[in-house]
């Protein structure tokens, strides 16, 4: 997508029920928003001083001079010398063909920007589709795939198609192939060549932590070979960083995070069967990042670098020394909250929500987009009238376009985008938590006034349509809240959030399943029933898990973000998100 779709209205009346289109944007902001959501966006790397740790001298990175300054400024230098007798793989990344490697990123509206090494400047990118509104669960550089000059990417959707595209300087081609069916993994990762016949492979990790190569054939028409099973209990690790060629061997390397923060190196073997090589630990404490970045060698000597971003949006360089080291980091720049993911990140940020909608005592609907960084972007953005009466929820991703879906229910109507899906929905309350069967497509759940808990699988349309429902089972009256955007516990399966009377709150694991969609409830915490509403925006900072946002009746509203731990250490601590909410009549 490009500039072209942001600043566009996206609100449709039909018959008098708001359609309210992922990604609405207004002109006019709605009041003004409560205090303490979030501080001053920066957002050129010279706009604020680095910190004590920041860049040396002859750093690599600095201000772009002029030009477009949305997104944090890189200058790239001229090749360096290159390690004697190494013969490094070619950056995966390189889409203007002058040997170093450029950057995708993917801005918090969905939109798409390259900074491109030889002209030295951001500019918009386009990802080719015939839906102006299409978005990607994540973006995977695959590199060269067909031999030709020209590096590949690679587009995953949220209900499970993975897309080939030829890179151009401002755009991809037309798709070159497409394959289904990738939604059974929680991470797909593009590594480069791991099996020594310099043709990219493709590494995945399903739900069981089972990791699956497919090795690459060298046609972009038929790109990779049936999968193979190549290792087990990589469940271990939140991130999982495709980092091509990290040593000079010119074999792919791949880089993996543990939830307490070790940093382990696994070297290609240029094997098949055995295609990476024994795990080396080679740092930690770094879960002080939200997502670490594979880029590609970014300074020309041979060696695949990385990028972490820090949960303050400031981001740092580790240049590697070889042997899966790397140096001291240098400072990267501000304002990187803004973007959903670089490609190359080592988890998948997006879970189709990143949003909410908060009602205003006018039926004002304001739209709040989470940056990664824990908070919202400001000011919020008025997108249409609330039908008074009305029961609404903001579901997450029922269709591919990844973006949250506004529901109503209005009597024993059901709207979707405005239109009408269902005449017979008679139920108290509806939640969109996103898939829940396992095919990719967001579901709904309803509880009926008997306290029977039911799954409407979605079919994935743009105006969605629900198949038979599905009993989940009974008793859930005893939950006075229940929310759901994403995945709570780390697994990449989508879950549910329930606050008993007494204020204790459960996660319900989804196991991916419609016959049976959830886990035993687990307690996660206790002291909820403080709160007069919970409400989840997805991801609000930035590490591919979904958090929580609480409010209490004097306005005050606090974070409680996801660790992929379970238990009660599944949140971290809260954190005072801000004052004044209590303006609103809900927030979904």
């Amino acid at each position: 997508m490009t500039t072209s779709h942001r600043g566009r209205l996206r609100s449709l009346a039909a018959g008098g029920v708001l359609a309210l289109a992922a990604g609405a944007l207004a002109a006019a902001p709605s009041s003004a928003a409560p205090s303490g959501a979030v501080p001053q966006l920066r957002m050129s790397a010279s706009a604020t001083a680095p910190p004590a740790a920041g860049p040396a001298a002859d750093s690599v990175f600095a201000a772009a001079p002029g030009g477009d300054r949305r997104y944090p400024g890189v200058v790239l230098p001229g090749r360096a010398a290159q390690p004697a007798g190494a013969a490094a793989a070619k950056p995966r990344h390189d889409l203007d063909g002058d040997g170093l490697s450029d950057m995708i990123v993917m801005e918090y509206d969905h939109s798409t920007a390259v900074y491109l090494s030889k002209v030295g400047a951001w500019s918009d990118y386009s990802i080719h589709s015939t839906d102006p509104d299409a978005s990607y669960k994540d973006l995977l550089p695959v590199g060269d795939v067909g031999g030709t000059t020209a590096a590949e990417l690679l587009s995953l959707s949220f209900d499970g198609e993975l897309t080939l595209y030829e890179t151009g300087l401002q755009g991809t081609s037309a798709p070159l192939w497409s394959g289904r069916g990738w939604q059974i993994y929680n991470r797909v990762m593009a590594a480069g060549d791991l099996t020594g016949d310099h043709h990219p492979d493709l590494l995945a990790r399903d739900h069981a932590g089972d990791l699956w190569l497919y090795t690459g054939t060298g046609s972009v028409t038929k790109p990779f070979n049936a999968r193979a099973k190549v290792a087990s209990g990589w469940g271990t690790y939140d991130q999982l960083v495709g980092a091509s060629d990290v040593d000079g061997d010119g074999l792919g390397d791949v880089l993996t995070r543990t939830l307490s923060g070790e940093l382990w190196f696994h070297k290609g073997a240029g094997s098949v069967t055995a295609p990476l090589k024994a795990r080396v630990k080679v740092g930690t404490g770094w879960n002080t990042y939200n997502v670490i970045s594979g880029p590609d060698d970014v300074d020309g000597d041979g060696l695949s670098d990385l990028i972490a971003r820090g949960r303050d949006g400031n981001q740092y360089l580790y240049k590697s020394i070889g042997g899966g080291k790397f140096a001291a980091p240098t400072y990267y720049g501000s304002g990187w909250e803004r973007n959903k993911f670089m490609v190359g990140a080592g988890t998948t940020q997006l879970y189709g929500k990143a949003q909410n909608l908060a009602t205003e005592a006018n039926d004002t609907l304001a739209k709040y987009s989470a940056l990664a960084n824990g908070t919202y972007l400001l000011p919020p953005i008025a997108v249409g009238k609330e039908t008074p009466g009305s029961r609404n929820t903001y579901a997450t991703a029922l269709n591919n376009h990844n973006h949250a879906s506004y529901v109503q229910n209005i009597g024993s109507d059901l709207y979707i985008r405005g239109e009408r899906v269902s005449t017979t929905w008679n139920y108290t309350m509806t939640v969109g938590p996103g898939d829940l069967t396992g095919d990719g497509k967001g579901d709904l759940l309803s509880r009926d006034s008997a306290g029977t808990l039911w799954l409407h699988p979605g079919d994935g349309a743009l105006v969605t349509k629900f198949g038979a429902r599905v009993k989940v089972g009974t008793g859930w009256n005893a939950y006075d809240a229940l929310v759901g955007a994403g995945d709570y516990s780390g697994d990449g399966r989508a879950d549910l959030l329930a606050r008993d009377a007494s204020g204790r709150l459960f996660l319900f694991k989804g196991t991916g399943t419609a016959s049976a969609p959830f886990a035993a409830r687990e307690q996660v915490g206790s002291g909820f029933g403080q709160y007069d509403l919970l409400f989840v925006p997805g991801d609000i900072d930035g590490d591919g898990k979904g958090d929580l946002l609480a409010r209490l009746p004097s306005g005050e509203v606090y974070r409680y973000s996801s660790t992929g731990n379970s238990g009660t250490a599944t949140f971290a601590p809260r954190v005072k998100f801000g004052a004044g909410w209590n303006i609103y009549k809900n927030l979904i």
